[in-house]
């Protein structure tokens, strides 16, 4: 079990400081943006929306083999972004929007991919997109709207899971990648089983990080906490893009992410410091989100059920007992509890593995040394 050593930058500002497998790292990335449902053909939501056109924002390592089957499409979480791995060049950076700048430099995984690590771009291409409804790039409520020339805003049409995958499985199209693995862990990992159930003949292999088949009532009432932070602030009815009540969402939701454990270990001799960690996620929250996004994304999460429409989540989890998968818990998960990680993989029919840590959900995105420990274990 590992111990934070210093804080540093990072989605959730806990990565542990430890020296990579490989001292090597990637070039500088370069985002991209792809238009993948033009104007000529727009894009229908599952819940009766429409949006004229729909650009992701996107990342690749490595190169696609010429057998065309190294691909590795990586799905991020709530409050991530494409920019999976590498550290920007200071000309790429600032041409970022202001979000993507706060965002950071490094890439939220970047312990997870280079030379020597379990995802070497030498031998893997490896694909990572901002979702659909996000901030980061891709067509979201900050984007324009061509109908009007304005930005969505509150207009932007409530979206699914199913509609995250399908944005991604386009993706695909653009970039020439006919069947890929697929690993998310949180949203990821709800993206990633609608994904290989709604596209079984694209997915070599599936890995789900710390995701339920089901967007529960526990977690859909932290969800509802935080939007109501939102909702009820004055500032954002009156129009503003980052109000104060995005920092108390953002509380509750670190509250969901980590676990009594690794706040006891930090703070138990000064509980207030604590409370003024909390605090300063809120502020920094307030600078690298937009509010809207914040709650399509969260009502998206509310409407995850794998079961939906396919006979319940038993039949639909049955479905993928053909296909090599791995599910991942997280012994001190809160929001998603390593007992619900675990029921999912013995419905079907996959290996289960889980992270032994203090951190909470957050664990995937801290506990590198493990996820890659388990990840070589199936990955090849």
């Amino acid at each position: 079990m590992s111990e934070i050593a210093l804080e540093a930058w990072g989605d959730h500002e806990a990565l542990i400081l430890k020296p990579p497998r490989s001292p090597l790292s990637i070039p500088p990335p370069r985002p991209r943006t792809a238009v993948l449902f033009p104007r000529r053909e727009g894009f229908y939501t599952e819940l009766g929306g429409f949006l004229p056109e729909v650009r992701l924002r996107f990342e690749t390592y490595g190169g696609l083999s010429r057998k065309r089957d190294n691909a590795v499409l990586i799905f991020h979480a709530l409050t991530g972004s494409a920019h999976l791995a590498g550290v920007y060049d200071e000309a790429t950076f600032q041409s970022l929007s202001p979000l993507e700048r706060a965002f950071g430099k490094e890439g939220w995984w970047d312990s997870l991919v280079g030379p020597g690590r379990i995802l070497d771009p030498s031998l893997y291409y490896v694909i990572s997109a901002n979702h659909l409804g996000s901030c980061y790039g891709s067509t979201g409520p900050l984007s324009l709207d061509p109908r009007t020339g304005k930005p969505y805003g509150k207009d932007f049409p409530p979206l699914t899971i199913r509609d995250l995958a399908r944005a991604q499985a386009r993706l695909l199209d653009h970039l020439g990648v006919e069947k890929t693995t697929v690993i998310g862990g949180s949203l990821g990992g709800m993206v990633a089983l609608e994904f290989a159930l709604m596209y079984p003949e694209r997915v070599r292999k599936l890995v789900v990080l710390a995701a339920p088949p089901r967007h529960g009532p526990w977690a859909r009432a932290f969800n509802h906490l935080a939007r109501q932070a939102i909702l009820l602030d004055p500032e954002y009815q009156e129009g503003h893009p980052a109000p104060r009540g995005m920092a108390l969402a953002r509380g509750i939701a670190m509250m969901s992410y980590r676990a009594p454990e690794g706040f006891a270990a930090r703070w138990q001799e000064a509980p207030e410091l604590g409370e003024a960690y909390l605090d300063y996620q809120g502020e920094k929250f307030l600078k690298r989100f937009h509010a809207e996004s914040y709650l399509v994304l969260s009502r998206a999460m509310d409407t995850h059920d794998v079961g939906r429409g396919r006979g319940g989540l038993e039949a639909a989890l049955r479905r993928l007992r053909d296909l090599p998968a791995l599910f991942v818990g997280i012994d001190t998960d809160l929001l998603y509890p390593a007992w619900e990680v675990r029921e999912a993989a013995r419905l079907a029919g996959a290996r289960y593995r889980e992270i032994k840590s203090p951190h909470g959900h957050d664990a995937f995105l801290i506990e590198t040394d493990q996820v890659e420990e388990i990840l070589e274990a199936f990955l090849p």
